[in-house]
């Protein structure tokens, strides 16, 4: 599915873009301003890995694909058009509806002009 998802993303234009499953906390968080302290961190069931750089440095099973997005736009000017499937790891108590581990596929795309709308020549008009 992910494969078929990801072709459908790449013929409209979008690179397919794929990252660390063990990731900085830089980027899972901080860089998408959720600082430490913040209140949306608390969304997230996160499994933490203590680093060989210790404890100054935190690291983590992702807990989604967006550090991808901050790792492209450190890399990359506008315009930018991705998509980022991969797992992602969440603690929490599994059941028939919840998984600890789980795929996610998102996109971002940045530049101007950008809209999810259809095309003027695509609209239907209704009289």
């Amino acid at each position: 599915m992910i494969r078929r998802i990801a072709a459908v993303f790449s013929s409209l234009g979008f690179d397919i873009v794929t990252g660390p499953e063990v990731e900085w906390d830089y980027y899972n968080f901080e860089a998408l301003n959720i600082p430490p302290g913040h209140p949306a961190r608390d969304q997230w069931d996160t499994f933490w890995i203590t680093p060989e750089e210790g404890p100054e440095r935190p690291m983590l099973l992702r807990t989604h694909t967006s550090p991808m997005q901050v790792r492209v736009m450190e890399k990359q000017k506008p315009p930018i058009r991705i998509a980022a499937p991969g797992r992602v790891y969440r603690y929490e108590a599994t059941d028939a509806t919840h998984e600890s581990v789980f795929y996610q596929f998102e996109g971002l795309a940045v530049g101007e002009g950008v809209t999810m709308a259809r095309p003027q020549r695509d609209r239907v008009h209704l009289r």
